[in-house]
């Protein structure tokens, strides 16, 4: 997963992922480039394998608590979100191909 080391990926259920925050920010772009890209690409995608949503207001559990609170202290998601979409590196290529997203 290409990144900047200012938004280094999380672990969440054995998985490198990033937050859309991250993706926006590391490919300098504008706040919801990359939730409208993984739209495009939701359909080829498969949910607990590519991408994971967690409910920010009850995580379900504690590892999802955890990371959430790590999410936050990292500023790595948007401060209205309700859900965090975590994307995975496989899950990120397709976003790139479909949107132009490149990392600066």
């Amino acid at each position: 997963m290409t990144h900047q080391a200012s938004d280094p990926p999380f672990e969440y259920r054995g998985a490198s992922v990033l937050g859309l925050r991250q993706i926006d920010r590391m490919n300098g772009v504008a706040k919801g480039t990359a939730f409208r890209a993984f739209k495009r690409v939701r359909h080829e995608l498969r949910e607990d394998r590519d991408f994971f949503v967690v409910d920010i207001g009850e995580p379900g559990d504690t590892a999802s608590a955890q990371l959430l609170r790590a999410m936050q202290e990292a500023a790595a998601l948007y401060p209205a979100s309700r859900v965090a979409v975590l994307i995975t590196a496989e899950a990120y290529a397709r976003m790139q191909g479909v949107a132009r997203l490149e990392s600066q």
